[in-house]
Formats: C-alpha cells, structure tokens, sequence
C-alpha cells in the first residue's frame, strides 16, 4: 500500500523532469568569436523547393580583419538565426550585397578554399 502511495505521489515529478528536456532551445547569436568576418560579395538565393538551403552567401574578408576563415560560401536555411546589430531578426531576404556580417558556421563544414558550410548564426554589422 505505502509503496502505491509512493509511486502515485512521485510519478507526475518523474514525468515533469523527464519531458522538460524534450522542448527545443531558441535559436541564439553563439557567444563565442565568429568564424567568419567579411562582407556579402554575392548571393544566390534557391528557387527549388527541395534545396535545405534558402540562400548562399560568398563573404570576402575585410582588409586587417582576422577570422577563422578569409572567404567563405554560407549557406543559409531555416534554423540559421540572422539579426542585425540590435539584434532585430531579419529574414535571409533582408540580406544584401555589401553588408558586412559575423558568421557562426555549423559543426560540418568542408574545410575548401574558400570554407562551405551552413551558418548557425549571422549577424550584420553594418548595412549600406
């Protein structure tokens, strides 16, 4: 009997500690370094429905600025986080040729000249 009690009492906790851990993290601006400091040289947004990625972003490196990587292709999808220096969010759309960004790439990239990777996070520093 004492041990029913017991199992009624601590059941809905279990569950409770359990099924918190399912909920997804917002999407965030790493806080770490990016990997990628430049400018968007082009973009080149996907019309297919199938693609995974929205868009692909070259990056040219800015003179006297050091990154993890000099020139990268990005590519952006659903779960890449962009905002502005603000931190509004911004749609891949609001990108444009010429915006100096930070980029935080996901663990696989394809480690080419230049990088290829999808990003975790992008953020615009600076719009024209």
């Amino acid at each position: 009997m004492r041990r029913k009690h017991f199992i009624l009492l601590y059941f809905p906790f279990l569950c409770l500690f359990l099924f918190s851990g399912c909920s997804q993290e917002p999407k965030r601006i790493p806080d770490t370094l990016p990997e990628v400091h430049g400018y968007i040289g082009s973009i080149k947004r996907s019309a297919t429905k199938n693609s995974t990625a929205k868009a692909v972003i070259m990056v040219k490196a800015i003179e006297g600025l050091t990154g993890d990587y000099p020139d990268a292709s990005i590519r952006i999808d659903e779960d890449t986080k962009i905002e502005d220096m603000n931190g509004k969010p911004l749609k891949p759309e609001q990108l444009r040729e010429g915006h100096e960004i930070k980029a935080w790439l996901d663990g696989n990239k394809l480690e080419s000249m230049p990088v290829q990777g999808y990003a975790k996070a992008i953020r615009v520093e600076h719009e024209l």
